[in-house]
């Protein structure tokens, strides 16, 4: 039986990453158990403490802390979601804005 060579697909050494400010950049986790637990919070509604747990989900405690403490609008707050969202799903920040904004509809 032949190989199926699928590890150029993977791209499992490629790191995903969101750039909050100049001094910020977060990796964000975009794995398959983490974006189930999102999703599972995106079906109940949308409050702001869903959007920290899933910014603490995704770049981790110390990032949640970073955004916290900018004390940002909920606008910006939905831009980092819809880049965290769009480097889990691997497609652009403008197609990941586009599925969003749908959604909200």
């Amino acid at each position: 039986m032949a190989v199926i060579d699928i590890s150029s697909k993977l791209n499992v050494d490629e790191e995903s990453l969101i750039k909050i400010d100049e001094k910020h950049e977060f990796k964000v986790d975009c794995g398959a158990e983490t974006m189930l637990v999102a999703q599972e919070k995106f079906k109940n509604g949308q409050s702001i403490e869903d959007y920290f747990e899933i910014i603490k989900l995704f770049l981790g405690e110390k990032a949640l802390k970073v955004i916290r403490n900018k004390n940002l609008t909920l606008s910006k707050l939905s831009t980092i979601i819809i880049a965290i969202m769009a480097q889990a799903n691997e497609i652009s920040y403008e197609e990941m804005e586009k599925r969003f904004q749908e959604q909200v509809k």
